[in-house]
């Protein structure tokens, strides 16, 4: 033991310790005066020196001295392995040696040398899965383990590392997110996986579209094609809605960047949600099919509804109709009127007359499928369309066109549209003995079905609506018709016989509207002579027209879908609003049919729900709801992320990373444990351990302070002083 391993703790004042020693030193020489004659100078001297001895070594164990004990203890750096198990790790690797997963497992368990054995002889391994998550791994599960996660972020990864480690061996194709930091973290020895150099891949790197798009205006699509192994490769570009090709053409890849950029460019005919798709072929020895396609969503809407109407003649019913069409800026109407029959006789040169001869062919020939709805007004085809024009009249409608018919006298006059293809698409039917009927004027009123439908629900109050229709003036001339079985009946006549007056149906993807009388415009004029303006015919004819060519708005059913898609992975929302119908069930299936789990919770509002499901892979999802009188189904395009579909290893990456962090990057030629254990060992932990005991507690101590006390007791006894 030597001094500087003894300290001291006082458990006195130093200057008691002090006075205790001086009034020591005092006894002993008091001692020695008093035993001096007796004994003699050198016994006296020898008891009154051992008696300060044993005083001094008692008062000195108020120091309270301690004798230090330092021991260094060396502790074994933790290494942490992170093993990418993203599903890019499952794409091939080095010729022969399967997936680029499989390597990393082969390079920690395999080989005479297995690494995870060796770092483990030295060192305090932890082996951990890494993609979107980070979790603890056993060996055994090594061999079961698959790349099916997503890109990883490495940046959170080593945060909740940090302390726990020393340093992390990664095992990654570079396919993960890094973003950095404001300082260095923990030491990354980044190993390569996959084969950058023989890589072979086509894909869609990006697509830039409009979101919204306006029906019968051009719209541009720019697809950028990236190529590895297949530069300067031309390769066609296709652009589907559905099954049914829109446009394609041809880009050649890049000598240098591997790169292609074009524009795909159509019109839309048809408003609603289109589900385009644009895709390349896949070539010979690519690694990943899956990224050589891309789905997207295209909003298409109306900027005008386009009406085309025909009335038999000038009438009162036409220009009131003409004027509401025109008092709203969403329609851009197209109007003609018959002024004159082939019958009439007129005793002028046709190269004098200025009237202008009905374009039939023009009309029903080439520009009718470019209108939305199509207005029969008191006419009398007969004269003027051929059963071809009115065929084509019905494929308007079952393509999803509109069909409005106005009555009139002339509305089923000379047999109207008995035998024409049109008789079999109206809800209606005549009686067959009297066409028109003008003797006493007749009220309306709504049906059951009149008071719910949004075509007659002028006041979203029930009780006001119904006292606003019943205010209607009554109508001069109606015609005599009854309702088919596919019809259903809005407004019918008061009185003895109940006779349709308001009649809606559909066609295939198209509506048709029947209206049964000339004299609807009295509700215009008559409701401003009692001072109730002119609002309620306006608004009639306005919901007629948005009915007939299905605004979302007037829908008693709707499915809302959210303004940006959704992603895999992500729970997407979606807003289904039934009015006081009520939702019987909600079912969603996924791109291959298979029904899937959905959610669905009131919103708070009367007649809204939100629903919800979980998109496992990119596609066409189909949302079905059912109510209490029917159904309605739309459909919702999942992309996928463009970023995740480069499945290139990124060397890149890792070495930004493994600099950043102060490692470095090795291949596996490189001598991998003889560089993880120079970065382990510089990392390598060490403590001092330090133990304080009371010298007091030592047994020669203590010896030593009986030795002096029998010492003394023992020459006292043999020189007589005891």
């Amino acid at each position: 033991m030597s001094l500087s391993q003894v300290t001291i703790a006082p458990i006195f004042p130093l200057w008691l310790i002090t006075l205790l020693l001086a009034l020591g030193l005092a006894a002993a020489i008091l001692q020695y005066r008093r035993i001096r004659k007796r004994l003699g100078p050198q016994k006296a001297l020898g008891l009154s020196l051992l008696r300060l001895l044993t005083i001094s070594l008692f008062i000195s164990f108020a120091l309270n001295p301690s004798q230090a004990e330092r021991k260094e203890y060396k502790v074994s750096p933790a290494v942490a392995i992170l093993l990418d198990t993203s599903q890019s790790m499952g794409l091939s690797g080095h010729p022969g040696r399967g997936s680029r997963l499989d390597e990393a497992k082969s390079l920690l368990i395999d080989g005479p040398r297995p690494l995870l054995k060796s770092l483990s002889e030295r060192f305090e391994v932890r082996l951990y899965g890494f993609d979107e998550t980070l979790r603890a791994i056993k060996v055994e599960e090594l061999n079961s383990l698959k790349a099916e996660g997503k890109k990883g972020d490495l940046t959170d990864a080593l945060e909740k590392l940090a302390g726990k480690s020393s340093l992390a061996v990664l095992l990654s194709d570079g396919n993960l997110k890094w973003e950095g930091g404001n300082s260095k973290g923990l030491p990354i020895i980044a190993v390569p996986m996959g084969d950058s150099g023989g890589y072979k891949d086509i894909l869609i790197k990006a697509i830039r579209a409009p979101a919204l798009a306006f029906r019968g205006r051009e719209v541009a699509i720019d697809v950028t094609v990236k190529g590895y192994g297949y530069s300067g490769l031309t390769v066609p570009v296709i652009l589907k809605n559905g099954q049914r090709l829109i446009t394609a053409k041809t880009v050649r890849l890049s000598d240098t960047s591997g790169e292609g950029t074009i524009s795909l460019s159509f019109i839309p005919e048809d408003a609603g949600q289109h589900n385009l798709s644009v895709s390349v072929p896949q070539q010979f020895g690519e690694s990943l099919a899956s990224n050589n396609s891309v789905n997207l969503s295209l909003k298409v809407v109306r900027d005008k509804i386009r009406i085309l109407m025909v009335s038999g003649s000038p009438s009162l019913s036409y220009r009131f109709l003409r004027t509401a069409f025109k008092n709203d800026p969403s329609i851009d109407l197209l109007s003609f009127v018959i002024l004159r029959t082939p019958s009439n006789i007129l005793n002028v040169p046709v190269q004098e007359q200025s009237l202008i001869p009905f374009p039939v062919e023009t009309l029903f020939a080439k520009e009718l499928k470019n209108f939305d709805l199509l207005i029969f007004e008191n006419f009398l085809p007969h004269p003027y369309l051929r059963p071809g024009d009115l065929e084509k009249v019905r494929e308007f409608v079952r393509m999803g066109g509109g069909l409005a018919m106005i009555g009139g006298p002339n509305f089923l006059g000379e047999g109207g549209y008995s035998g024409t293809p049109i008789r079999e698409i109206l809800p209606v039917q005549w009686t067959g003995k009297e066409d028109y009927r003008r003797d006493s004027p007749l009220k309306v009123k709504l049906s059951r079905a009149g008071m719910v439908h949004p075509i007659t629900r002028l006041s979203s109050d029930e009780v006001d609506n119904l006292r606003l229709w019943g205010e209607m003036p009554p109508l001069d001339g109606v015609n005599l018709l009854e309702p088919k079985s596919s019809g259903t009946v809005l407004l019918e006549s008061t009185g003895g016989i109940s006779r349709p007056i308001l009649t809606v149906g559909s066609y295939g993807k198209g509506r048709i509207l029947v209206l049964a009388t000339d004299y609807s415009w009295k509700w215009y004029m008559g409701m401003v002579a009692v001072g109730k303006g002119n609002w309620p015919y306006l608004r009639l004819a306005e919901r007629m027209v948005r009915w007939l060519t299905k605004d979302p708005s007037l829908d008693p059913a709707q499915i809302v879908l959210p303004d940006r898609a959704g992603a895999v992975g992500q729970d997407t929302e979606f807003r289904i609003r039934v009015g006081e119908e009520g939702i019987a069930s909600l079912s969603v299936f996924n791109p291959d049919g298979h029904k899937i789990g959905s959610r669905l919770k009131p919103t708070g509002r009367l007649g809204e729900y939100l629903g919800s499901f979980l998109p496992e892979k990119e596609g066409i999802y189909k949302m079905k709801v059912e109510t209490q009188t029917g159904y309605l189904e739309e459909s919702m395009v999942i992309p996928g992320l463009l970023e995740d579909l480069d499945g290139v290893p990124n060397y890149e990456r890792l070495k930004t990373a493994s600099a950043f962090t102060g490692g470095k990057v090795l291949g596996r030629g490189d001598d991998l444990l003889k560089e993880v254990e120079i970065y382990a060992e510089s990392g390598q932990n060490r403590f001092l351990e330090e133990r304080r005991l009371p010298l007091w507690a030592k047994a020669y101590i203590l010896i030593l302070i009986l030795g002096l006390l029998s010492t003394e007791w023992y020459l006292r006894r043999r020189w007589g002083l005891i």
